[in-house]
């Protein structure tokens, strides 16, 4: 950047300021000590960034002019043949305004207010003000070597973003170790609900078999209950029916008897009259019939044969019915029968003795339950007496139908009442099975919690890994370039400062903090600063501070520049202001517009200063053209 003209009202000591300048060369700027000869290093301070050097950024209305409400301030520059035109604006209330544009187009500007003017600026210049004034700018101060770890220093490096990449890093790797700590809290607390959900291995499938034992006994004792009522029905009405078929069988022998007499008889009288007639018996059966069937010779004798016969097959009828009805009669019994088995399976069914605890328990819920009326006492059982009795009875065929219910009643009621404990006992054991499965699936959920915490945490390290090595990487990278840096500067400097000291010093060394050490001809070694004189120390910052500017120039500045030196030469005698002169005229092309404060410079100087600008301490306006 190169500076074409200044324009100033209220800024500082001026209420005008009115500068054109050359676009090359040397520009001397002289007076007396408060005649604003640094008053227009900072006005161009005050155009480019908003602010001033000696004036801090919270304090910058003391720009205005002491006893004026505002000031303002226009600055026209060249870069890279592109004029600009930028203009500025600050009243005592602190309203602060700024335009920048191309020159010719004021009113259409590029960028309008101070933030993107400000970041126009520094797009289009290639630095910032930290920048500026640890190179181009050299304010009114004792010149010393800058910091190393400045912002300035390190954008000359170009270290500032590797460090920035660095930085960032370092606060990513603090962030994630934040969150790894997060993490293991979440995981800990996860741990410890698993914990607390008290999972007992294996004890899920004890639930489930006892369930399932349970259901067994509920439909064995059900179907009992069933076959016992079922049973006795039958035991009842096959006793009846049994009664019934024993007097019609009771009947029909007696029928089968007496065909069986007739048969017989009439078999026999047929046979003695046809085969022996001479018998006294057959004689004297002829003569019962004459006396009481005298008409029983006026048929065939064969009738006789047929009767017989005819009686022979009712009997042998009769004898088949009776067969038939005992037949029924075994079956019903056999049928019946069953009862006593159905009775034994059933007797078979205890409950088992409760131990102390159930029992303190059942105490318990007896004394809640009190009041309840809907709770009803346990049903009592026969006696193992009366089901023996009975037992032996239904097996004999000699229980009664009332015999059979007096048992199978209070058997059933006491059957049905274990039925409905059961079936509680089974409702509250599926119960605890849900809940048991219930918090397996909770705990199986929170398990999966964790495993995605574990993945969180093996990306998270992994993360933190690659950028551990970045770091390493990128120290490394910013060792190196730091070394490179050094080693141009030092090149830099050797190759001006014997220009500054008429070729007494020649040679410098620069460590990682930039400090300096002197190559003495005489002493023929390196000597720290503070073994040579002041004025050659200043020869020597103020030949390190020019080749901090080439080293910006040569990294991100864009053309030709200008470098503002105010009282470069303080504790310079002549000798080696006149050498510092000779030297700025031989900076090279880049830094080709050279602006040096000075209260006052040699008469006899080899140098043609380009524009002389002299201050006058009474006066308050400046007009050079």
């Amino acid at each position: 950047m190169i500076l074409t003209h200044i324009k100033a009202d209220n800024v500082l000591k001026y209420k005008e300021l009115d500068l054109t300048l050359p676009e090359s060369g040397l520009i001397a700027i002289s007076g007396p000590n408060e005649s604003g000869k640094s008053t227009i290093g900072e006005t161009v301070c005050f155009a480019l960034f908003g602010r001033t050097f000696s004036v801090l950024p919270d304090e910058i209305d003391k720009v205005v002019r002491w006893g004026e409400n505002h000031c303002s301030v226009t600055l026209e520059f060249i870069i890279e043949g592109t004029e600009y035109v930028l203009s500025r604006y600050l009243d005592c209330d602190g309203n602060h305004s700024a335009k920048l544009a191309l020159k010719g187009k004021e009113e259409d500007p590029i960028a309008r207010g101070v933030n993107p003017v400000s970041d126009k600026i520094a797009e289009i210049l290639g630095y910032e003000y930290d920048e500026y004034v640890e190179s181009f700018y050299l304010a009114q101060r004792e010149i010393t070597t800058p910091h190393p770890h400045s912002h300035a220093v390190k954008v000359m490096a170009g270290i500032e973003p590797l460090e920035t990449a660095l930085e960032e890093f370092k606060a990513e790797i603090h962030e994630r170790k934040e969150t790894l700590k997060d993490l293991k809290t979440e995981i800990d607390l996860t741990e410890r609900d698993i914990l607390e959900l008290g999972i007992k291995e294996g004890h899920l499938i004890e639930l489930e078999e006892s369930c399932h034992e349970s259901d067994q006994q509920v439909d064995l004792v059900s179907g009992l209950v069933e076959e016992v009522r079922t049973g006795t029905t039958t035991y009842v009405n096959n006793t009846q029916e049994i009664y019934a078929l024993q007097s019609k069988a009771g009947r029909q022998g007696f029928f089968r008897f007496i065909f069986f007499v007739l048969a017989v008889a009439l078999g026999g009288a047929w046979g003695l009259m046809t085969q022996a007639p001479e018998l006294e018996q057959t004689k004297m059966l002829i003569g019962m019939l004459d006396q009481n069937l005298p008409q029983w010779q006026d048929y065939p004798q064969i009738y006789i044969a047929y009767a017989a016969a005819g009686f022979g097959v009712l009997f042998l009828y009769m004898w088949m019915r009776v067969g038939s009805v005992k037949g029924k009669i075994k079956g019903l019994r056999e049928e019946a029968g069953k009862l006593a088995e159905i009775l034994q399976r059933a007797r078979d069914i205890e409950i088992e003795d409760e131990t102390p605890e159930d029992a303190e328990q059942a105490a318990d819920a007896e004394d809640e339950d009190a009041e309840d009326d809907d709770v009803e006492p346990m049903p009592e059982r026969p006696t193992m007496a009366a089901f023996e009795r009975l037992k032996n009875e239904i097996e004999i065929g000699e229980a009664t139908a009332r015999q059979t219910q007096e048992y199978t009643e209070p058997e059933l009621q006491w059957l049905e009442a274990v039925l409905v404990g059961m079936k509680e006992q089974l409702a509250i054991c599926r119960d605890e099975i849900a809940d048991e499965q219930s918090r397996i699936q909770e705990s199986i959920n929170l398990h999966e919690v964790i495993d995605g915490f574990n993945e969180r945490r093996d990306a998270i390290n992994g993360r933190i890994e690659m950028r551990d090595k970045a770091l390493e990487l990128l120290g490394g990278a910013i060792e190196s370039t730091s070394n490179h840096f050094n080693r141009d500067v030092k090149n830099l400097v050797g190759r001006m400062l014997p220009l500054f000291t008429d070729g007494r010093y020649e040679h410098l060394q620069l460590d990682q903090d930039l400090n300096v050490r002197v190559f003495s001809n005489d002493k023929r070694d390196f000597m720290d600063l503070e073994e040579v004189s002041s004025g050659t120390q200043r020869q020597i910052m103020l030949a390190l501070r020019l080749a901090l500017s080439q080293k910006l120039l040569s990294r991100i500045v864009k053309g030709k520049q200008f470098t503002f030196l105010d009282e470069p030469f303080a504790f310079f005698d002549e000798e080696r202001t006149r050498n510092a002169l000779k030297a700025l005229t031989e900076l090279g092309d880049d830094i080709s517009q050279v602006w040096i404060v000075a209260q006052e410079f040699p008469e006899d100087e080899d140098v043609n200063f380009d524009i002389v600008v002299k201050c006058d301490r009474n006066s308050a306006s400046l007009s050079v053209k």
